[in-house]
């Protein structure tokens, strides 16, 4: 079954939230930027940064026939000629049907759908090793680790930070 892409509406607002109870869910999928217990005027704000001939941002739904099973948010910065992915989910119910792997190549698709675009990075807890696996998959390298970059009770997180350059996927897919 193939997945597609559309923009994410504020009716998926929802159904999104409800993929994630608790505030350590919260914040491994979507960092420290967004408030516990999540607030849809947050979202409302980055669906509006989704408009325009050169938006700011991307927030897209992955969909599979009529339902939502993923959501991803791509930041666009022109100057340095990145794409930042980020906020990367699969909905629990998609959640160990190797799904991963076409997520991934839609999401690097869509990023690179920019001609401008030299470079895709992204930012990971280490203990995501699922997330993890599926960017190294992907093709993305990891690069550093920023050391206790994120308190959460009485822990605090380390993130890595991985990239993927625009030569690596045109390689990876055999492209000119």
């Amino acid at each position: 079954m193939t997945i597609k892409l559309r923009k994410f509406q504020k009716r998926d607002i929802p159904d999104l939230f409800s993929w994630f109870n608790t505030e350590r869910d919260v914040l491994q999928w979507a960092g420290a930027a967004l408030s516990w217990p999540l607030k849809r005027t947050e979202f409302i704000d980055l669906i509006k940064q989704h408009r325009g001939p050169n938006p700011q941002r991307e927030v897209w739904a992955v969909m599979q026939e009529d339902q939502m099973i993923g959501h991803f948010q791509i930041g666009l910065n022109h100057r340095l000629r990145t794409a930042g992915l980020g906020r990367i989910a699969l909905a629990p119910s998609a959640r160990g049907h190797g799904l991963s792997g076409a997520l991934m190549e839609a999401i690097l698709e869509r990023a690179f759908a920019h001609d401008w675009v030299h470079r895709c990075d992204l930012l990971v807890y280490t203990q995501n090793q699922a997330a993890i696996r599926a960017y190294e998959s992907a093709g993305f390298i990891l690069e550093g680790t920023r050391r206790e970059t994120t308190p959460i009770g009485d822990e605090i997180w380390d993130t890595h930070i991985m990239s993927l350059l625009r030569r690596e996927f045109d390689k990876r897919t055999e492209r000119e």
